[in-house]
């Protein structure tokens, strides 16, 4: 499997604190399955933290993989971040500042909660103009898309990609977001699932049972597209087709 959303860089964000946490993650993760992560620490620049992608990350990223080597975890660890939506974010892509996973066009980005789909659109619309394609991270997660899936309907058109959270299938986030990941799930509009991983104790990096989970219930294609074919193409930067969804109404 390719877990393409991990907060497992030590010391950057509110994910692992340090190094033992995130090996302690790596070999978890590899335990369940996984054989390649995408480190994606927070990227906000409303935050007296930005994370932008710089010698800092790097150096984290460096740290982390001769740690993986020398405790023999086999576990591949690629770049990224995970992009607070804000109006800066397509020239900050645009000139490097922030990237995509593993360097890809596909950017991961997040947005606020609620209130906020009319500027999602917007920034999303942006960044595609770069030629980059978005990937939206847990969208069953925002209120406002819990309220009005449609909005996911123009995201999809316009030829951004969904990533669903582990948690949100697994009934960890509460009733909205279960509700709408399996929705999201069964209607064809989930292109991937990641942990969102933060920690070896809660929402970690474990992804046997979401594999388990959409093997019995969405049948033997879903655990091969969401958990290993579409990731392997988002961070080999090849094109992923789309087909059409079950639209929301």
């Amino acid at each position: 499997m390719i877990d393409i959303h991990a907060h497992i860089l030590p010391g950057i964000d509110d994910g692992s604190r340090n190094l033992e946490s995130s090996l302690e993650m790596a070999a978890m993760a590899v335990e369940s399955g996984v054989k390649v992560m995408a480190a994606t620490p927070h990227c906000c620049t409303l935050s007296t933290r930005a994370n932008l992608w710089g010698p800092e990350l790097e150096e984290r990223l460096q740290t982390l993989r001769t740690a993986l080597k020398e405790a023999k975890i086999p576990l591949r660890i690629v770049p990224g971040m995970e992009i607070f939506g804000t109006e800066d974010v397509p020239e900050l892509l645009s000139c490097g500042k922030m990237i995509g996973l593993n360097g890809s066009r596909y950017p991961l980005i997040e947005f606020p909660f609620s209130d906020y789909a009319g500027r999602a659109t917007d920034i999303l619309e942006e960044v595609l103009k770069l030629g980059m394609r978005p990937v939206v991270a847990h969208p069953e997660r925002y209120y406002f898309t819990q309220e009005d899936p449609t909005v996911l309907n123009l995201w999809v058109e316009m030829g951004c990609l969904l990533q669903v959270n582990k948690g949100s299938l697994l009934g960890r986030f509460g009733p909205g977001p279960h509700r709408l990941s399996w929705e999201l799930v069964a209607r064809r509009f989930a292109y991937m699932v990641a942990s969102d991983t933060h920690s070896p104790r809660m929402r970690t990096p474990w992804m046997g049972e979401v594999a388990q989970l959409l093997q019995e219930n969405f049948g033997p294609a879903a655990p091969r597209k969401l958990l290993q074919e579409h990731p392997m193409r988002v961070l080999n930067d090849e094109e992923i087709r789309t087909t059409e969804p079950d639209w929301f109404r």
